[in-house]
């Protein structure tokens, strides 16, 4: 029930939560590329919805590049009764990763780094200097990565590999993957988990 409306997923959903769902038995990332408009964060819901169900100390973070994207995110969950830790910063991103109380969290990328602009190059050393000794995130974690091809460029996914070594990731992309796009986004997730997009 989405905000008391009964909701069913479209075959597209359907398939592409069934085929995520063995990769997370194999814990073996991919990408999910959907055509836009084809309700991405629903399947978000219903595979993060079935991974807390189905796998131990789970813990499932969203990231998106843009405020009004993590606002969406925010709001699709809490509209299925589901909590949503929004974090506010980089050190309170670390700080929730940190502890088990929060299993549902939603950032973005660039609080990966020190501010919500800046200096790509430096995110990866400003993050390295202000992990607490010994940090180690706790539980499993699943980190859904939406408009992966955008945000997940080398020094970024430096980033987001220093924090979450083990962590498993599922990239989500609306947009058809251009050939350089492509080839990086497939070298960082893996392949294609499912597709559906126009001819």
């Amino acid at each position: 029930f989405d905000a008391g409306i009964k909701k069913i997923c479209r075959h597209s959903q359907f398939f592409g939560v069934r085929s995520a769902q063995k990769r997370v038995e194999e814990r073996e990332g991919g990408i999910i590329w959907h055509a836009q408009g084809s309700g991405k964060s629903l399947v978000m819901v219903w595979l993060a919805k079935w991974i807390r169900e189905n796998v131990k100390n789970p813990r499932v973070l969203i990231i998106t590049d843009r405020s009004e994207l993590d606002e969406q995110i925010e709001k699709v969950f809490k509209g299925v009764s589901e909590e949503i830790y929004r974090t506010k910063s980089g050190a309170d991103l670390v700080s929730v990763l940190n502890t088990s109380d929060e299993w549902l969290v939603c950032s973005l990328v660039h609080k990966f780094g020190r501010s919500e602009e800046g200096d790509v190059a430096a995110y990866l050393e400003d993050i390295e200097s202000h992990l607490p000794k010994g940090f180690r995130a706790k539980g499993e974690i699943f980190v859904f990565i939406d408009e992966c091809h955008r945000t997940q460029s080398g020094q970024l996914h430096k980033v987001m590999k220093t924090i979450l070594p083990s962590a498993m990731m599922i990239g989500f992309t609306g947009t058809p993957l251009l050939k350089a796009d492509k080839q990086k986004s497939i070298e960082i997730f893996g392949t294609y988990i499912h597709t559906y997009k126009y001819d």
